[in-house]
């Protein structure tokens, strides 16, 4: 018996291993193992398996690592084509998908040797010699190259090593184990004895009431000491049995108004009606569910995953970042049986996630709701998928394996035959296309429940303030006033800037010194309240310096604003107002979002200032102000998507005001008020701006009406990376004209970003109307550019072009 695996290497292959006879069923498609790789032990997943191999020589695997297999054959065929559409080898493909649980891993451990020799070692290795004899008893060769901040240091060990001077061994990190617990339960076949104690009685009482429990859990509840259940256990009254205990994560729920289990409105209603109609019918259906702010499309998705759950189906339900929406995980606690949900993220320890992966894969779990990696999720009899907030840009991932959450729900629905619901009022654009020309069906909610009015906008002119005042102020006079209006009739406000720290960036008005990141091409980010300046891309950090380091002058000037200044000018402005800021910074801490979250609810905090965390989903009554301090930071992003990005983060930010019985206000302010992306902002337009921004898509053939792809190079070395992207380039070029020039290839530039955390980046845009040669000029030129000092990342379908 032989089976194919994949590994987690670069190569885009599968490796044929044999099976021993000891071995051969306990294998299975869907199952890890442990192999011989080279001189190296790997863990990989097994794939396929055959009776023969075309191979003369071939390995036996070592090990199976699972008991069960992790995923099925249906799975399989969706993370294969994962793999090959995105042009990513499938073992690292499988290794990011499946949560690492069982894994193997073989590392390397350094320890020092005393010698007496005399011998002649260059500085770099006299360095890292004398770091080693800090650990005497050893440390892995990975943690040894971070501590001493070397980025190679295979070489020189095994120089070390042939001089004697170390010892090198092959060790392995142990999977992560099944936790067990000793679970209790009443004998079938107990006699119970003439006489009990009466504790032993109680015991027994107990337990007949709540049946089979953990060991410790008995011990809590019921007050019984472990003497008493021994002896009962002697007496063959009671059984003790080792059992798996499923590791399960907390869940972060709000504590706002009670649930209510709403009745739908006749839209609702309508667009349930129509969701219904082909759920666990085996009939790929996808919709567009395009409904206002505050129309009720949670209701409508809650209402459709009941109707999976009665009929014992399953579904996925999928979140831009699950980390901010307590008050969703809150709503489905109260709606639904807790043991048949998972809560799928990034956040959650490994550990839990590989248990959570065996429960859904055994079919314990009927409702998985999560971030974008939550599609991978081996749910049998899924029927299913709702994508909330669909036109979000957290669904893409943009290293790795950079797919889209919301193509591969519409894909992972058409190989399940399943029901797929894209849900936004604020639909991506290529989302919408498909919709108006037939592939998926079109449903819209035109009005907010309880016909409550959207809110009002304006938009602020801030060349008119710049002109007024001489310079341009955080906040307009006609914003300040509307706060001042707000805040009189207690009512709550929300300012938004997509912009954290204190200042934009810092400069020196002597010499003109800019503070910079040393290994990021970025400005460093004042931040005042702690004193220092901050890189945001690889958050290097130094004390913030009274004098330019460059020539000592002490008039360090700060320009830009961030979400500090913001809320130290509001507090100035305001010193009577509870202020609180919600960004990446103040959310640090466990349960820091959630503190606030509540005190706003709880009406404790009047002004909330924050990044995009606040425009997601939030539902608060109180706020009836909304203040966009600088619509212009998407505006002027350097990509064919910013006019959409900006459409959508204004009209989903402006939605979170006016949600209770009092009609909500929001103010623009902008450098570019005629721009078209505010006009329809202003007039809550969708349609109107699609078609302006579709008519711009199609002259420069830009998605949908042309497929990109984009190839991203980076290097330490500046000019290294220059020679290489340029003959990478004309190769591209080479391989484009041999196909009859239907590859479009732009580039390679200097990435607008041209460097992070030390590495130099440089980018070249393939674009085409026909997909099959953009990704076959892709592969074409992975392969071309072979092994090379430059690291290639490919994005298929990018969104980021930073």
């Amino acid at each position: 018996m032989f089976v194919n695996i994949a590994l987690n290497i670069p190569a885009d292959k599968l490796f044929s291993y044999e099976v021993p006879l000891e071995l051969q069923d306990q294998v299975a498609v869907g199952k890890r193992v442990f192999v011989s790789f080279g001189r190296r032990k790997r863990t990989g997943f097994i794939v396929a398996i055959n009776n023969s191999c075309g191979l003369e020589k071939v390995k036996f695997i070592s090990e199976v690592l699972d008991e069960e297999p992790l995923f099925s054959e249906k799975d399989l065929a969706f993370y294969s084509w994962v793999a090959d559409y995105f042009i990513y080898p499938m073992g690292k493909a499988l290794c990011e998908i499946i949560p690492a649980g069982a894994e193997k891993k073989d590392f390397l451990w350094v320890t020092p040797r005393p010698s007496m020799k005399n011998i002649a070692l260059t500085p770099a290795q006299n360095n890292l010699l004398h770091l080693l004899q800090q650990y005497p008893q050893g440390i892995a060769a990975n943690t040894l190259a971070r501590v001493s901040g070397s980025k190679s240091i295979s070489a020189m060990i095994c120089i070390l090593q042939l001089a004697g001077l170390l010892q090198i061994e092959e060790k392995q990190k142990k999977q992560l184990a099944l936790r067990r617990e000793i679970f209790v339960t009443l004998s079938s076949s107990r006699i119970l004895p003439v006489k009990l104690t009466r504790k032993q009685e109680e015991l027994i009482a107990f337990m007949q009431e709540r049946g089979a429990m953990s060991l410790s859990d008995l011990v809590s509840q019921s007050g019984a000491s472990r003497a008493v259940i021994k002896r009962l256990q002697d007496q063959g009254i009671i059984d003790l049995s080792a059992a798996e205990k499923i590791r399960t994560p907390v869940l972060k729920s709000f504590n706002g108004e009670s649930e209510t289990k709403f009745t739908l409105n006749s839209l609702q209603q309508k667009a349930l009606d129509e969701i219904s109609v082909n759920l666990g019918k085996n009939i790929f259906t996808p919709i567009l569910m395009h409904g206002v702010t505050g129309s009720g499309k949670t209701e409508i998705y809650l209402n459709a995953i009941a109707r999976v759950l009665e009929n014992d189906g399953s579904a996925i339900y999928l979140v831009p970042e699950i980390a901010l929406t307590p008050q969703l995980i809150s709503r489905i606690q109260w709606r639904f049986d807790q043991e048949q949900i998972a809560i799928m993220h990034s956040g959650i320890a490994e550990a839990i996630r590989y248990d959570q992966w065996r429960q859904i894969k055994r079919g314990q779990i009927k409702l998985v709701i999560g971030a974008r990696s939550a599609l991978f999720a081996p749910l049998p009899n899924l029927q299913l998928i709702i994508v909330d907030e669909e036109h979000d840009a957290s669904y893409k991932q943009d290293d790795r394996l950079c797919y889209h959450g919301r193509d591969l729900a519409i894909l992972k629905a058409k190989l399940d035959q399943a029901v797929v619901v894209l849900g936004s009022a604020t639909p991506g654009i290529r989302s919408y296309f498909n919709a108006r020309n037939k592939k998926y069906h079109y449903l819209e909610i035109p009005q907010r429940v309880q016909n409550k009015p959207l809110p009002e906008i304006e938009i602020v002119d801030m060349k008119a303030q710049l002109e007024a005042q001489g310079k341009a102020p955080i906040l307009s006079a006609h914003l300040i006033a509307a706060i001042e209006m707000t805040l009189l009739k207690k009512e709550q406000v929300l300012l938004f800037l997509n912009k954290r720290g204190f200042d934009t960036f810092l400069i020196c008005a002597d010499c003109g010194y800019n503070f910079r990141c040393p290994n990021c091409a970025v400005s460093l980010k004042n931040h005042a309240a702690e004193g220092v300046v901050k890189c945001h891309y690889c958050n290097y950090a130094q004390k913030a310096l009274p004098v330019c380091p460059s020539c000592r002058g002490s008039r360090i000037l700060s320009y830009g604003a961030g979400t500090q200044k913001l809320e130290a000018e509001i507090k100035k402005l305001f010193p009577e107002t509870h202020v609180a800021r919600m960004d990446s910074d103040t959310m640090k801490t466990r349960g820091a979002q959630e503190k606030i979250l509540q005190k706003l609810w709880q009406r404790d905090i009047d002004i909330l200032v924050g990044t995009q965390m606040i425009t997601k989903g939030h539902d608060f009554p109180f706020i009836t102000l909304v203040g966009v301090i600088s619509a212009d930071t998407s505006l002027n992003m350097p990509d064919f998507c910013a006019g959409e990005r900006t459409f959508q983060q204004l009209t989903q930010v402006a939605g979170r005001g006016g949600r209770g019985s009092t009609p909500g206000r929001v103010i623009i302010q902008t450098f570019n008020p005629q721009h078209y992306a505010l006009k329809h902002v202003q007039n809550h337009d969708y349609k109107s701006f699609y078609a302006e921004e579709i008519q711009f898509r199609k002259e420069f053939k830009y998605p949908p009406f042309g497929r990109l792809i984009n190839l991203r190079l980076s290097a330490a070395n500046k000019d290294t990376l220059c020679d290489q992207a340029q003959q990478i380039g004309k190769m591209a070029k080479r391989l484009s004209a041999r196909s009859g020039n239907e590859v479009e290839i732009i580039g390679p530039a200097e990435s607008p970003v041209a460097k992070i955390k030390g590495r130099y980046r440089w980018q070249m845009l393939l674009k085409s109307e026909n997909a099959k040669a953009l990704h076959q000029t892709a592969r074409e030129l992975l392969h071309a550019a072979g092994k090379t000092a430059v690291k290639i990342t490919i994005d298929v379908d990018p969104e980021n072009f930073m």
